[in-house]
């Protein structure tokens, strides 16, 4: 099996698909990171794991190629329901997750994740959330609630500020 590494290098991405399948797309050079982008070598056990959820594969693709091109580690997941079938969950030092999407939207998932410990930080963002919404993400602990489309600062600030809350 070829690591992320030779996979972006051959234009090639992991998405992980609904009940915890992985399928491999092939991207155009341009939108998967090139070699120069790359991140160095680094202790996983040092970066970051950040997991991102989003029913729209192209947002979660660039999503986490972009966290990748920062230094950290990071991996898509299509629904809530992937991420909890994955049991990978409590690995994630952060989650960045849709608040609109089918069967379990990201209010539901932020509820569902609250029973694992410890309790992992949580980023939510939407392009077409309301005031209610956006109140009740904050309320039940969310780190950040930003709306689409996202700057590349304001989420590397939201990540940073929930990361430093797992360490």
């Amino acid at each position: 099996m070829r690591n992320n590494f030779e996979l972006l290098a051959l234009n090639i991405e992991p998405v992980h698909l609904y009940q915890g399948t992985v399928e491999f797309r092939r991207c155009a050079p341009l939108q998967c990171a090139t070699l120069s982008q790359m991140p160095p070598k680094t202790n996983p056990s040092v970066s970051p794991l950040v997991f991102v959820v989003d029913d729209d594969a192209s947002v979660a693709g660039s999503t986490a190629r972009f966290i990748r091109s920062q230094g950290m580690r990071a991996e898509s997941f299509l629904s809530g329901e992937d991420l909890l079938n994955s049991g990978r969950a409590a690995e994630a030092s952060c989650l960045i997750v849709d608040l609109r999407m089918p069967n379990m939207d990201g209010l539901e998932l932020q509820q569902r994740l609250k029973e694992i410990r410890p309790p992992i930080p949580l980023i939510l963002f939407s392009a077409h959330a309301s005031r209610e919404e956006e109140e009740q993400a904050r309320r039940s602990g969310a780190v950040a609630f930003l709306r689409k489309p996202v700057s590349r600062d304001d989420l590397l600030r939201a990540i940073h500020m929930a990361v430093e809350r797992t360490g």
